[in-house]
């Protein structure tokens, strides 16, 4: 299965995600966290493929708008990232997530909308 996120928003967003990772993670979580990716409004991107049906995400707009939730918490960076969820540091930020449920999709669309 492949996500996708679409930016229906007026503003710049950046994405993370959290998704479960048995073998890269095993020690960690068993979950993995990515980002940044930027997507510019009336843009997309991909940003996993997987056989997983569940993943989460965290978004934030340059406007300061956010999309977050009580999944998680996820450890988030300023910069670009790839971790584990049970790896932190004192450079990161504590974030909720937005539960994604890809059962049945081939490729499954995230629309970030007001």
């Amino acid at each position: 299965m492949q996500l996708r996120f679409r930016n229906r928003y007026g503003s710049k967003v950046w994405v993370a995600i959290m998704f479960y990772s048995p073998d890269g993670c095993r020690d960690y979580g068993q979950w993995g966290t990515r980002g940044w990716w930027a997507i510019d409004p009336g843009g997309e991107a991909f940003v996993l493929n997987t056989n997983n049906r569940y993943a989460a995400y965290y978004a934030e707009a340059a406007n300061g708008a956010v999309w977050t939730g009580a999944y998680g918490p996820m450890y988030v960076y300023q910069n670009a990232f790839d971790s584990c969820i049970n790896i932190g540091s004192t450079a990161a930020r504590r974030v909720g997530t937005r539960l994604i449920d890809m059962n049945g999709y081939s490729t499954y669309y995230v629309n970030l909308v007001a």
